[in-house]
C-alpha cells in the first residue's frame, strides 16, 4: 500500500457518505475539512465549527466521525444537565466527544466542556438518601476532546459559546458563499441523473486505507513513551504571526498544533533522537509549508478578529496608497454601501449581510470611512495590505540548518540531508507536485513543481519564446542557466 498523502484525506471528504451508504460529499470546504480532522484527531485539539445553518458543519462533522471506529466516539445531542453524569461510563469510555448542535446544549454541560479544556476532571457530588451507609456518591467524567458546531444565528448559542470558551478551541467557519451553494446544488443534481459509481472518484478499499492510517496515528500518539515532538522551523515562523493583536498569544498554539498534526500524518519522515532518556521527533520545513497552506489565512483571520467574509469583502477594493502627506491618495476607489453590495453579489457574496461585516472592518481598521453627512464612502486601509502574511522559506530553510546545527547537533546532518534540501510535496488541496526549496516563496501563492528544470518558476516555464523571456522572466539566471533555457528553447 502506498502511503497516504493529504491530498487522500481531502479526497475521502469529496467521497464522504452518510450512515445509509449514500454519498454525500463535502465540496468547498477543503481547508476547513483538512484543519479540523487533523488537528482534533493527531493533535488533541478542541475544535468548534461556526457558521449558518444549512452550511454543512454538521455534514462535516459526522465525515470526520466516520473515519473512526464506532467505540472512539461519544456524541452529545440534547443531553440535560444530570443526564450527561449518568451516561459517564459510556462517556469516559470514548476517546473522542462530540457535539453536532452546541448551542442547544444546557448551560452546566457546557461548563463541563469549560473544564475539559483546561484538561481537568468533571467532578459531581449527589446525595443518595437509600443508602445510609454512603450517602454521598462522587461522579467524575474524564478530560475529553471535543469537536463541537455552533450555529452563530442562534442567540442563546452566542450567549453560552462565549469568550472564556472561545479561547481554549480552534475555530473555523464554513463557507456559506454563493459559489459554495452552486457546486453543493450541481452535485445534487447530478446525484439524481447519474449512476453512484460515475459520482465516486475513490474507491472503498482506499477509504479503508485512509481511515486504517489515521486510527494506526492515533494508537501511537496515544502511547505512554510517544515521541515528544518538536519542530525547529519555529522560531522562524514569526513572521506569519500578527503580533500586534494580544490574541495571537493563545492563537499561535493552534498553528503550532496543527503543524505537528501533520508531521503525525507523515511519523515515517520525522527525524528521532534521544536525549536525557526522552525521544524527540523533528518535524520538517515541509511539515510547516503545510500547515501554513492549510490554516494560514483562517488563522490571521482569528487573531485580527476578522469578521466573517471580512477578507473577501477587502477583496474588492484595491489596495490604497499614502501619499506624500500620509493620507490615502487622489486615486484611492470609494464605494458606498449599495456599490459594496452590487460587487459582493458580482463575486458571489451573501451581499445581503454585509453591514455587520463592513461595521467590523471598520472597528478592526481594515476599512476607513469618508462621511461628508451626505454620503457614506468606505476605503481600503493604506496603512493595511491583505492580511495574509508570506515567508521566505529559502531563508526559512537556511535559518532551520544553522538552528538544528546548534540545538539538535546528533541528527543535524541526517535532519539537513532528508529535511532542508530540495524536498517534493503534493498539495494537500488539488493533488499537484510541488518542489520545496529555492523555488518555493510562500505556502499561499503555490506555483506547480513540475514545470521543466530549467526555469526557476512555473511563471517562468509559461513564456513561449526566449526573447521575450530575456524580457519577462523573474528568476535570476546566471549565464550557465541562461544557456540551458536557450537550448531548451531551440529544442521546442
Amino acid at each position: 500500500m502506498k502511503k497516504p498523502e493529504l491530498y487522500d484525506l481531502i479526497r475521502y471528504f469529496h467521497n464522504a457518505k452518510k450512515k445509509d451508504g449514500t454519498l454525500f460529499p463535502i465540496l468547498g470546504e477543503d481547508a476547513l475539512a483538512l484543519t479540523a480532522s487533523l488537528s482534533y484527531l493527531l493533535e488533541d485539539t478542541n475544535f468548534c465549527i461556526k457558521a449558518y445553518s444549512g452550511t454543512g458543519k454538521t455534514v462535516l462533522m459526522e465525515a470526520i466521525g466516520r473515519l473512526l471506529p464506532p467505540e472512539y466516539v461519544y456524541t452529545i445531542e440534547h443531553l440535560s444537565e444530570t443526564a450527561i453524569w449518568y451516561d459517564s461510563r459510556a462517556i469516559n469510555n470514548a476517546r473522542f466527544v462530540m457535539i453536532p448542535e452546541a448551542q442547544k446544549i444546557p448551560e452546566g454541560v457546557m461548563e463541563i466542556i469549560k473544564t475539559w479544556a483546561d484538561g481537568r476532571q468533571s467532578v459531581r457530588k449527589i446525595t443518595d438518601v437509600t443508602n445510609k451507609y454512603k450517602p454521598t456518591i462522587t461522579q467524575v467524567l474524564d478530560p475529553k476532546y471535543v469537536l463541537m458546531a455552533v450555529a452563530v444565528e442562534n442567540d442563546k448559542g452566542s450567549a453560552m459559546f462565549d469568550t472564556e470558551l472561545e479561547r481554549r478551541c480552534m475555530i473555523m467557519h464554513t463557507n456559506p458563499t454563493v459559489k459554495q451553494t452552486e457546486l453543493v446544488v450541481k452535485h445534487k443534481l447530478m446525484h439524481s441523473a447519474l449512476p453512484r459509481t460515475t459520482l465516486s472518484s475513490m474507491s472503498d478499499e482506499e477509504i479503508d486505507d485512509i481511515r486504517a492510517h489515521l486510527i494506526k496515528a492515533i494508537r501511537e500518539r496515544d502511547e505512554d513513551d510517544a515521541t515528544v515532538i518538536k519542530n525547529p522551523c519555529a522560531p522562524f515562523l514569526f513572521d506569519a504571526i500578527p503580533s500586534a493583536f494580544p490574541v495571537s498569544r493563545s492563537k499561535v498554539q493552534y498553528l503550532l498544533q496543527l503543524i505537528n498534526a501533520i508531521a503525525r500524518f507523515y511519523p515515517h519522515e520525522i527525524i528521532r533522537t534521544k536525549e536525557d532518556g526522552i525521544t524527540y521527533g523533528l518535524i520538517s520545513p515541509k511539515h510547516n509549508w503545510l500547515g501554513l497552506r492549510i490554516y494560514l489565512n483562517s488563522f490571521v483571520e482569528e487573531c485580527l478578529h476578522m469578521p466573517s467574509h471580512g477578507t473577501d469583502i477587502l477583496k474588492l477594493f484595491p489596495d490604497t496608497r499614502l501619499d506624500k502627506f500620509g493620507f490615502a491618495d487622489s486615486e484611492t476607489v470609494k464605494m458606498s454601501e449599495g456599490e459594496l453590495k452590487k460587487a459582493a453579489k458580482a463575486a458571489g457574496l451573501p451581499f445581503t449581510k454585509l453591514r455587520p461585516v463592513i461595521a467590523g472592518l471598520l472597528m478592526t481598521g481594515f476599512l476607513e470611512l469618508d462621511d461628508d453627512g451626505k454620503r457614506k464612502l468606505y476605503y481600503k486601509s493604506p496603512l493595511i495590505n491583505e492580511p495574509v502574511a508570506k515567508i521566505n522559506w529559502s531563508d526559512l530553510i537556511e535559518e532551520t540548518k544553522n538552528f538544528t546545527r546548534e540545538n539538535w547537533p546528533k541528527v543535524a546532518d541526517e535532519y539537513i540531508g532528508r529535511c532542508c534540501s530540495s524536498v517534493k510535496i503534493i498539495d494537500p488541496f488539488n493533488g499537484n507536485n510541488l518542489e520545496l526549496g529555492e523555488r518555493a516563496k510562500t505556502a499561499i501563492d503555490v506555483a506547480d513543481g513540475s514545470y521543466p528544470t530549467v526555469f526557476k518558476s512555473a511563471k517562468d516555464a509559461k513564456i513561449r519564446d526566449y526573447e521575450t523571456f530575456l524580457l519577462k522572466a523573474e528568476g535570476d539566471y546566471n549565464e550557465e542557466e541562461d544557456n540551458a533555457v536557450r537550448t531548451y528553447y531551440k529544442k521546442g
